[in-house]
């Protein structure tokens, strides 16, 4: 039972990094729904998976741009972060009320690397807070069945259309706030600074 007690203590201190990586698996779930039902209204069906595995395989650039700033140019790291943030909301909504197929196709390029920054950004910031703690597979499946969940809710419950547009909207804002509040020390040390200081620009 203790051991049971100390990983809840675990999972509590370290919620917020656990809700926002949820936030980017429906993120980057939601946003990969909604280019495949645009590319669908002006291609035919059996194109769409290739469009999809392009816009997809975008994200990869994110994933190695964030390391990158973060050891190279550690200095940008905050203000990168704001504008893939505002880069991410952006291309989200050109999806939504773009009338031309280029335009689907630039706004899912631009959201997919956005979203491949802030999916470095989400599981760099839960591996730092659950360094050196046996939970952070837990922590990490708890995110992804958080994420998924709320993907299915919001097919089941909120209406096809801008409902769930604005639900995918909304979380994809949540999901780069909640990036912006300073990083908190590992759930295994202390909260002393000369124990396990901050660091800089971690985002």
């Amino acid at each position: 039972m203790r051991g049971m007690g100390d990983t809840t203590a675990y999972l509590r201190r370290g919620i917020r990094e656990i809700i926002c990586l949820a936030l980017f698996f429906f993120t980057f779930l939601a946003c990969e729904y909604l280019f495949d039902v645009r590319m669908a209204e002006f291609v035919p069906s059996s194109e769409v998976v290739i469009y999809e595995s392009i816009v997809v395989g975008a994200s990869v650039i994110g994933f190695f741009v964030r390391p990158f700033l973060y050891y190279r140019l550690p200095q940008t790291i905050d203000a990168t972060s704001d504008i893939t943030g505002v880069l991410l909301v952006s291309a989200l909504l050109l999806m939504i009320t773009a009338v031309r197929f280029e335009v689907v196709i630039a706004g899912g390029l631009v959201a997919c690397c956005a979203l491949g920054y802030c999916g470095s950004t989400a599981h760099a910031n839960l591996a730092r807070r659950f360094a050196q703690t046996p939970c952070l597979a837990r922590a990490a499946a708890l995110s992804y069945a958080m994420g998924v969940l709320v993907q299915v809710i919001n097919h089941m419950v909120m209406p096809v259309g801008i409902p769930q547009q604005a639900v995918l909207v909304v979380c994809a804002i949540g999901r780069w706030r909640c990036s912006t509040v300073p990083d908190a020390p590992s759930c295994a040390t202390s909260p002393t600074p000369t124990l396990n200081p901050v660091l800089p620009g971690f985002r």
